[in-house]
């Protein structure tokens, strides 16, 4: 130890500069500074004893700190922008929130693919926390490979509405984050069909559970994939 404090101590370098660049400036690193002076300074986000929790205490635990996040620290810290919240939420947590990637995956979509009209709706209700999204794309029989996904999405032109079918088990989805045991919502890879014609893959913003007491809808077959080999605090799920 006293070998690396003299070594410290006669550096040249300027700690402080290199802070500053590697965080890309200091608007950004004195930003980051106030976000975590709002984290230290609570005691309901000190994780002492995480690591000893099991996966479905890892998930409860994370799943009530990001509820409290949002609903008191986001607005403390005027935390709107969502690369922004991930940080915070990582900060905060000291790991990945239960529904931070499909969250980020969600607002790029809708901002990136959406309408004004969609946008309206959907980035409030997500940013609030009031729906808890995922994205579903990855299916048993196809993992990433989309011109392979089965599901189907197909359009009923008397109802107006989209009829969803994983008509075989390779079309299951599989691995969806979020989707296990919380999203209400997920963003669907689905394939259009139309008029008796295939369209190809499409987006769809689906409801899964009730927003009344979180259980599947009627003809929605969905739940939680089990333990992985980390990101357990993940209730990564299959529908």
């Amino acid at each position: 130890m006293e070998d690396i404090a003299r070594e410290r101590a006669n550096s040249k370098l300027d700690t402080e500069q290199i802070t500053c660049l590697l965080h890309g400036g200091e608007f950004f690193l004195q930003r980051r500074r106030e976000l975590r002076q709002i984290i230290t300074s609570d005691p309901m986000l000190q994780r002492k004893g995480y690591d000893f929790l099991d996966r479905y205490e890892k998930y409860d635990l994370t799943a009530k700190l990001s509820t409290y996040i949002i609903k008191h620290k986001l607005s403390q810290g005027n935390v709107t922008h969502p690369l922004e919240r991930v940080v915070f939420f990582r900060e905060a947590l000291g790991t990945t929130s239960p529904t931070d990637f499909a969250e980020r995956i969600f607002f790029n979509v809708v901002s990136g693919q959406g309408t004004d009209e969609q946008k309206e709706k959907w980035l409030p209700l997500a940013g609030s926390g009031e729906i808890l999204t995922s994205y579903a794309q990855t299916e048993m029989g196809h993992g990433t490979y989309v011109r392979g996904l089965e599901t189907t999405a197909t359009y009923d032109p008397v109802t107006q509405e989209f009829i969803i079918h994983s008509p075989t088990l390779t079309s299951t989805k599989w691995w969806s984050g979020c989707l296990g045991v919380t999203a209400t919502h997920t963003i669907l890879v689905a394939r259009l069909i139309t008029q008796g014609e295939d369209k190809g893959t499409h987006l769809f913003i689906v409801q899964v559970r009730s927003m009344v007491d979180n259980r599947p809808l009627p003809g929605v077959t969905i739940g939680d994939i089990g333990p992985k080999f980390g990101a357990n605090e993940k209730d990564n799920g299959f529908t």
